[in-house]
């Protein structure tokens, strides 16, 4: 509804009065002057000024204290509620950082790589990143600290947990816990790649556990000297010359699976924060939901030949397309719509077994057909969602049936 006080397009309406919670072009803040007793007959021009700092929605439909989560966010200020703006320096002195990072390690570790050593290296880069951040307030500089801790993080987490030279699941809780800490601190707080990262991380130590388990399970076997039920398991001769164990096989798909469940979860995420107003949080959620989504896609192409892993390739696409869209994300829309044209396309495969070149262009012609319907049938659902989302509420941008209009 238009703000009946002229200052801006939109005003709150709590229930029983305008409230100081205002927006102008979709980009939400607080008005200064609050609510007035007198509501003018008509809004002149200056209802569109040009906004100020943008307020996030939690502090328009929610109360003052808000929950837990919209405080902590509001919390965060404008990166929370805005998309981090790319930069043509930012970009560059952030891989120049990541770079430098690298050439110090290699030089102050040279070919003696001790623990000890490493965990003093890496930790020094960490903190000469975070320097850079509190005391050098050069912009250039700053994103180039970004670039070194994104590469400090893990390096600091596999020394220090790392001892027998393989990674497990206490290097990705680590890395996880780092990389939140450091997106939610201050120094690199609001960094919305610090968020994304934790979040892939966090994935990545979800699939390491369920790597682990069937491996665990043949050494085991062989520990105990139960080489039946280890040859029966764990080892397959059925033709294959790679006598690769089964477990590592039914791993990747169960990996697979784990990635696109995750996929969804932070997808999820994604919907309720653009939906809340904290879009640039959401950038690094819905980045690290489309890698995992990605990732479970290929991790399941073996299991391609039955109708689960293109099901699930399909809802996933089918999710992060949706999402995009709510989020007025263009590309993750189209890499979900690419990511559901491969479920279809295996899904059809699979029921028709093509053996012909035509037949192989009939799957063609029948998926693409089934994606155009798709298409058609989405037009009325998001037309319903979107009169559904229309402020008729008693609450909102003005009250429902008695507010003031425009001239």
């Amino acid at each position: 509804m238009n703000d009946p006080y002229g200052r801006y397009q939109q005003r709150y309406w709590n229930g029983s009065e305008f409230t100081e919670h205002v927006a102008t072009n979709g980009v939400q803040q607080v008005d200064p002057l609050g609510a007035s007793p007198v509501i003018p007959f008509a809004t002149p021009p200056s209802a569109y000024e040009a906004p100020g700092a943008p307020a996030t929605l939690a502090a328009l439909g929610d109360p003052p204290s808000g929950n837990a989560v919209t405080r902590f966010l509001d919390g965060m200020g404008a990166d929370a509620a805005e998309r981090p703006r790319p930069g043509f320096g930012a970009a560059l002195s952030g891989i120049g950082g990541f770079l430098v990072g690298i050439g110090f390690l290699i030089i102050v570790l040279g070919d003696d790589v001790s623990r000890g050593k490493s965990i003093a290296a890496t930790f020094a880069l960490l903190a000469a990143a975070l320097a850079l951040r509190l005391f050098v307030k050069v912009p250039v500089v700053q994103s180039a600290a970004v670039g070194m801790v994104v590469l400090a993080i893990p390096a600091f987490a596999t020394a220090l947990t790392v001892s027998d030279g393989s990674s497990g699941v206490v290097t990705y809780l680590l890395a996880t816990a780092l990389f939140l800490a450091a997106w939610a601190l201050k120094g690199f707080k609001g960094r919305t790649l610090l968020l994304g990262l934790g979040a892939l991380t966090m994935v990545g130590m979800f699939s390491t556990i369920i790597s682990s388990a069937g491996n665990d399970k043949c050494e085991t076997y062989i520990e105990e000297g139960d080489f039946d039920r280890y040859f029966e398991e764990c080892e397959d001769y059925s033709g294959s010359t790679s006598f690769l164990p089964s477990s590592v096989t039914d791993n990747v798909g169960e990996e697979g699976i784990v990635f696109l469940l995750c996929a969804a979860l932070l997808l999820g995420l994604t919907w309720w924060l653009d939906r809340r107003g904290y879009h640039g949080t959401a950038t690094g959620t819905v980045v690290a939901g489309l890698l995992s989504a990605v990732a479970g896609t290929a991790l399941l192409a073996d299991d391609f030949g039955s109708d689960t892993g293109p099901v699930l390739v399909f809802v996933v696409g089918i999710l992060v397309c949706v999402v995009g869209a709510h989020g007025s994300r263009r590309a993750t829309t189209w890499w979900g719509a690419l990511l559901a044209a491969i479920g279809l396309v295996s899904f059809v495969v699979v029921q028709w077994e093509p053996d012909s070149t035509g037949s192989a262009g009939g799957v063609a012609v029948v998926s693409g057909l089934l994606l155009v319907a798709l298409g058609l049938a989405s037009a009325p659902i998001r037309k319903a969602m979107e009169q559904r989302q229309s402020p008729q509420a008693p609450t909102g941008f003005g009250p429902p049936d008695h507010s003031p209009t425009s001239a």
